[in-house]
């Protein structure tokens, strides 16, 4: 079996200028925040983004201008409100924003896994949704006769995803209990290729040992990095929760453009490695 192990800098030079990029996770848990960051140092441009529900994750890659076009059902904070710098550059139109709800966009996602071009559905019949993204198309459901809305499948070049383990391989697994596991395998059959950042690499045996905790074969994915506590600050239910003292921060600072340009300086741009960031930001 082929070592698909690599550094995070080789993974996301995969990642070229106008890629499309999924990015797993959603609303502050199982985020590939680690990828994240190191996609903000490349400095990768014109990137169209993918995500369920997006927040750290997508506004800092907004406010550093990589990001040309964001596809999400939400990018905010819970009990916060929207990402500032995605408000901001949405209002500017500094970006181009589609926007799904949380239902269409699994079924684009399950609609490229399945190899289909598009899922049909009746929930947003009625909708300012069909008014905003026009990729949506209304027709008449040639068995029912009823109208039904056609949601095409979603497809991109890369999907950055964090996963609990995954040996060299690439066989990945998720944890007891944990949620949103069917999302990341929408997402790496949706990419022409898989970036998976784990918390842990182990040998195949200890894969083998728990065979339903596989979310992801070898064959779906392209690329593995180790990554303890590569979700910060979202969290990884249930090994460890968001940080929201450091979420608090980041708001607080991308409220402005001058506070957010120290932010990156202070946990991106000047920090050397993964397990650097993790002193600065939470004092490991």
């Amino acid at each position: 079996m082929k070592d698909k192990t690599v550094t995070l800098d080789e993974a996301v030079s995969e990642i070229e200028d106008g890629s499309s990029v999924g990015i797993g996770g959603a609303s502050l848990v199982y985020k590939p925040m680690s990828a994240a960051r190191a996609l903000v140092k490349r400095g990768v441009k014109n990137l169209t983004i993918y995500t369920l529900m997006g927040d750290i994750d997508v506004d800092m890659l907004i406010g550093v201008g990589c990001t040309k076009r964001v596809c999400a059902a939400y990018v905010g904070f819970p009990m916060i409100g929207l990402a500032p710098n995605f408000r901001r550059a949405a209002q500017n139109g500094q970006i181009e924003v589609k926007e799904y709800s949380e239902l269409s966009f699994c079924l684009g996602l399950r609609a490229s896994s399945m190899g289909v071009p598009f899922i049909p559905t009746r929930s947003m019949l009625g909708s300012d949704l069909l008014k905003i993204n026009t990729d949506f198309e209304v027709f008449d459901c040639p068995v029912t006769k009823q109208k039904v809305v056609a949601v095409p499948a979603i497809k991109f070049d890369v999907a950055l995803l964090h996963a609990y383990q995954a040996d060299s391989s690439g066989n990945a697994q998720i944890m007891d209990k944990q949620i949103m596991a069917d999302l990341m395998a929408y997402f790496a059959k949706s990419a022409k290729k898989t970036i998976v950042t784990v918390e842990k690499v182990v040998d195949n045996e200890e894969i083998k040992r728990c065979p339903e905790k596989t979310i992801l074969s070898c064959y779906e994915v392209d690329f593995i990095v180790e990554m303890p506590y590569g979700a910060h600050p979202s969290g990884f239910p249930p090994l460890y929760p968001p940080d929201i003292s450091h979420i608090t921060e980041y708001y607080r600072a991308a409220t402005n453009p001058e506070s957010f340009k120290d932010y990156v300086d202070r946990y991106v741009y000047s920090v050397k490695s993964h397990e650097e960031y993790l002193k600065i930001a939470k004092n490991f």
